[in-house]
């Protein structure tokens, strides 16, 4: 039977309570970019993946090797062990209850404690001038110091269905959802979800490159923007002296 399947190539194991990071490619892909980024910064070794149920079409050339649609990191710092499922593409939705299997054993396998999703609140949203969202299943404690989610709007996609699996399997579990554009690809917004992530554990992730290359796209955009208008003013002015 086809199913996506927890594959751990390297046998490993944290010293300390152990929590996991992922996110997917939604609004802003900022799941995607902070789990990915996080992996990095970190210098996370690749432990396993979760295999897929259909044959894969894509990889590419890692330092370890090739990469594969879902792969597992883990990393032992001072105070904290961290897991990180990097999801390169989404889960076929076609086979989402085995991909949500596969996530809760991973959970069970790593004996991580406490999970962390990332994802992304389209910026028409906002009502004031705060930088995120959150929520929480009903077995976690934390409470931040910022607007909770709203409630009647709704929540879709894999983030939403392992929402779902976590409050049922009794799993303590945060989402941390900065605003953003939906149409972009927003590295500020999953500078702003590293950020969060990072206070709340109390570890240090250098955010600068994310920052950095957010505000280089941003002066891109302006400069098009201008150009743009540029254009059209010179446009108007030639039909007016025709």
């Amino acid at each position: 039977m086809k199913r996506y399947k927890v594959n751990i190539v390297k046998p490993a194991s944290l010293k300390t309570a152990s929590v996991l990071i992922t996110g997917f490619h939604g609004y802003g892909a900022v799941g995607y970019l902070a789990t990915r980024y996080t992996v990095s910064k970190l210098s996370m070794e690749l432990v396993g993946f979760i295999e897929t149920p259909m044959v894969v079409d894509f990889t590419s050339i890692e330092d370890y090797g090739f990469s594969k649609p879902h792969e597992i990191f883990m990393k032992q710092l001072d105070n904290i062990g961290v897991v990180a499922l990097l999801n390169r593409v989404n889960p076929d939705r076609r086979f989402m209850v085995s991909y949500i299997k596969a996530f809760v054993n991973v959970v069970k396998m790593l004996n991580v404690e406490e999970v962390f999703l990332i994802g992304g609140l389209d910026v028409r949203f906002r009502e004031n001038k705060e930088e995120f969202r959150w929520l929480k299943t009903k077995w976690s404690k934390r409470s931040l110091d910022a607007p909770y989610f709203m409630k009647g709007a709704y929540i879709v996609g894999p983030l939403a269905s392992l929402l779902l699996a976590l409050e049922e399997h009794g799993i303590p579990a945060l989402a941390i959802f900065p605003y953003t554009e939906p149409e972009s690809i927003d590295h500020r917004a999953a500078a702003s979800a590293i950020r969060v992530v990072s206070s709340i554990l109390n570890i240090y992730i250098d955010i600068s490159e994310l920052v950095s290359y957010a505000e280089k796209i941003e002066e891109m955009e302006k400069l098009i923007q201008s150009m743009q208008l540029q254009q059209s003013a010179e446009k108007k002015e030639s039909v007016m002296h025709t």
